[in-house]
């Protein structure tokens, strides 16, 4: 995409098609946190949420108007399908964050270690663990831990920040085709407003989106907030 000189259609659509078929693309089946079946994915635990993420960045950069030239097809139209692309990745992973894991990973790690039979009184762990079904949980355990907080940290630290101010760019002073794609995305009627102020914030390309009583009531509270009221 950052290379010199102009696309031909079949290099565009190629494209296309590569970045419909990633965001298509189903997650790892990985185990349950609690399961004693090995990790299927030798040397892998994220390379599916990154591959996601890196579609997010490519439509980020892409010169829509130079692609639909390249397409053929009416520079509006490639808008919609990346906004839809984008949306539909970032609900994907929403979906499956568990915000309160974190909550019950102690007691968890803490009846397994307990249940290893080397370690009847919860010692620590040595190197030599024998018991491969424990092995198993245990690594299903840290790994789907790590991959629950990488759903939220690629969702809020990167994608948000690119998804909406795409959005923006894609449909000035158009807040419908905004709000329905960030809703498409996953986030319900009360989060648009606060996914906007994190991400794009409150300025003259997004005082459109802040129109209406919703969004005069949620920029007083804004101010409010600011202000340390």
């Amino acid at each position: 995409m950052r290379r010199h000189g102009t696309m031909t259609r079949e290099e565009a659509c190629d494209m296309i098609w590569s970045l419909y078929l990633i965001s298509g693309a189903p997650m790892y089946e990985a185990p349950d946190y609690d399961s004693t079946q090995p990790w299927p994915y030798k040397d892998e635990r994220d390379n599916d949420i990154a591959a996601k993420s890196r579609v997010i960045s490519a439509l980020s950069i892409m010169d829509t108007k130079q692609m639909s030239r390249n397409l053929g097809i009416h520079e509006q139209r490639l808008k919609h399908l990346h906004a839809a692309y984008a949306a539909a990745i970032i609900k994907r992973l929403k979906s499956l964050h568990l915000p309160d894991f974190g909550k019950k990973e102690t007691a968890l790690k803490d009846e397994i270690i307990r249940s290893h039979p080397a370690n009847p009184d919860g010692n620590v762990i040595g190197s030599d663990i024998k018991d491969y079904e424990w092995t198993h949980r245990w690594n299903n355990l840290v790994t789907f831990s790590s991959r629950n907080s990488m759903y939220h940290s690629y969702v809020s630290g990167f994608m948000e920040k690119i998804f909406v101010p795409m959005l923006v760019k894609y449909f000035p002073d158009q807040a419908g085709e905004v709000v329905k794609y960030i809703r498409k995305a996953g986030y319900g009627d009360g989060e648009v407003l606060d996914l906007i102020d994190r991400t794009a914030g409150y300025n003259s390309n997004t005082a459109y989106l802040y129109q209406g009583k919703s969004g005069e009531e949620h920029r007083k509270k804004l101010q409010r907030k600011q202000s340390g009221e």
